[in-house]
């Protein structure tokens, strides 16, 4: 019979096109979660170093300091500035790595130097979080091939982190070469 032929044929482009359109909307809804994470990751990147920033700049507002501790603060201030400006970079350079288009960049480096400078972004974080607060990383051998902005984001995130969730007690970094 021609009619239920052609019946069962629409019924048929009807469920392909429903399957279709099922499809899409879980690609859109994963789409929007990793969106959603994407943001989310982010927005915790550029968190740590403005409230890095933001605490030497509440203390020189609320009590206007000497030259020496001037000093020290706007360090503090000048070396997180230039920590959103490398995550500036990073944002950029994801849209290059989605195309392929970025490699990791591994140079000799000394992790040990490297891992107190970055530590050192929190040591006035942690001594206002009521932490105490150790970093040990003494001279390594020789130098080592890091990627020096993976490693950055690796103990920025740990050290990030260990600030927010140790609510009491103490925070330490230490390097060793085993």
């Amino acid at each position: 019979h021609p009619e239920e032929r052609a019946e069962r044929a629409v019924a048929a482009v009807q469920f392909h096109v429903h399957e279709a359109e099922r499809e899409r909307a879980e690609a859109l809804a994963e789409l929007d979660r990793a969106k959603t994470d994407f943001f989310s990751n982010v927005s915790h990147e550029f968190r740590t170093p403005l409230t890095l920033i933001m605490g030497p700049v509440e203390r020189l507002r609320d009590d206007p300091p000497g030259p020496d501790r001037l000093a020290a603060e706007l360090d503090v201030v000048h070396r997180n500035a230039l920590r959103l400006g490398r995550l500036v970079t990073t944002l950029l350079d994801f849209s290059r790595l989605q195309a392929g288009r970025l490699r990791a960049t591994f140079e000799p480096t000394d992790p040990a130097a490297f891992t107190t400078e970055l530590s050192s972004l929190f040591r006035s974080a942690m001594e206002r979080a009521g932490l105490h607060y150790t970093v040990d990383c003494p001279p390594l051998p020789g130098p080592v091939h890091v990627d020096r902005e993976s490693w950055e984001k690796v103990v920025l995130n740990l050290l990030s982190n260990a600030l927010k969730f140790t609510l009491d007690g103490r925070v330490a970094v230490a390097l060793r070469a085993d």
